[in-house]
């Protein structure tokens, strides 16, 4: 991207600057720490700021207007309705995408992630709660969601077969269940943008240093295991792979969104996600956090050599054709480079960010990395 190209060169001109500046010293470590004087408060408030809350400001805009198009659809079910409700989705969808790889503080705490993007849901259980007039606050996470607003908003024999089940005589209770679900998403992330306003934010702006309560910790750990999962759920069980699924056989009934084209998107917007932060957009990231302290991979700098690594994954997404489903039997081979571009992924920041930053993994994952 041309914002990480651009922070290379920055980083070349302030590193011979320094040497004209401090006649080839090092930047003095006053505080006796790792990370020395670097501005720690500039870089988590960027990521804190503009990538994080960013991304929550935006999503929380994008669940609004779903839940504003699923009501406009249960109140007049036809194609139009439909069509502007199934838009919304895929939009908040992929709005989320950027904002679920971060799944600490209070996303984690008071178990938002798990209300919003559970899967596999139960069919069973949703037609259940539909028939007991149950509302989305009161069942488990299997049974509300994303993906069970996937399920109720669409099917595979197209949108015929989904009007029919909102335009028959008993569709009330279908129709009170699904706004039911809508509204529940949209509280659930105006809970977690609230958390973020009243004070997480703070918080994860003045937790320095590298501790496991650290912003720098918490960060390293959530991306970490977000790649964990999404090599093992979301690309290796579908090709056999996986911790659950691993029979090297191809599972098209195991990608995340089963009814719609949304599961390679969801995948690239993740990565992406992950990056932005990991680079602090074009200002101060762990990029240069790693700069700072000199972190190196076979000689070159472990930020650049990280940067390339998500390049790299995403361009193997990029190679795959939709629909996911196809491909994972179609171009299993393209799909098993997405795995283990993903591996390396995630061995530069278990062990090569962890190690050059002081921070401890404290998750462990489920197949030897």
């Amino acid at each position: 991207m041309k914002s990480v190209q651009t922070k290379r060169l920055l980083k070349a001109f302030v590193f011979f600057a320094l040497l004209i500046l401090a006649g080839c010293s090092t930047i003095p470590d006053t505080n006796n720490s790792l990370f020395g004087n670097y501005d720690q408060a500039t870089m988590l408030n960027n990521i804190g700021n503009n990538i994080l809350m960013g991304h929550i400001n935006e999503v929380v805009s994008k669940f609004e207007e779903a839940d504003e198009a699923i009501n406009a659809f249960t109140a007049n079910p036809n194609d139009s309705t439909l069509i502007k409700a199934q838009s919304a989705f895929n939009t908040m969808v992929e709005s989320w995408a950027f904002v679920s790889p971060f799944n600490f503080g209070p996303m984690n705490d008071n178990l938002i992630l798990v209300n919003i993007d559970t899967w596999p849901i139960s069919a069973t259980k949703i037609e259940n709660a539909i028939s007991a007039q149950s509302n989305a606050a009161t069942v488990g996470a299997d049974t509300k969601g994303l993906k069970t607003l996937e399920y109720l908003l669409f099917d595979k024999n197209g949108n015929t077969a989904v009007l029919s089940k909102y335009t028959e005589a008993s569709s009330d209770n279908r129709k009170a269940f699904l706004n039911s679900v809508a509204q529940n998403l949209s509280l659930q992330i105006t809970d977690l943008q609230n958390h973020w306003n009243d004070g997480h934010l703070n918080s994860f702006v003045t937790s320095k240093g590298n501790d496991v309560s650290s912003s720098v910790s918490q960060l390293v750990n959530a991306v970490a295991l977000t790649m964990d999962q999404i090599k093992n759920v979301k690309v290796g069980n579908p090709i056999g792979l996986g911790v659950k699924v691993n029979d090297n056989q191809p599972h098209p009934d195991k990608i995340e969104y089963t009814l719609t084209e949304e599961s390679l998107g969801v995948m690239k917007a993740n990565i992406q996600a992950m990056k932005d932060a990991f680079n602090g957009g074009s200002a101060q990231g762990f990029d240069d956090l790693l700069d700072y302290v000199k972190a190196k991979k076979n000689g070159l700098d472990l930020s650049d050599v990280i940067n390339d690594q998500f390049d790299l994954v995403i361009t193997k997404i990029n190679a795959i054709n939709p629909p996911y489903s196809n491909a994972v039997s179609a171009q299993t081979n393209d799909v098993r480079e997405v795995f283990d571009s993903l591996k390396t992924l995630i061995v530069y920041f278990k062990v090569d960010v962890a190690n050059n930053l002081g921070v401890t993994i404290t998750f462990s994952d489920t197949d030897g990395d």
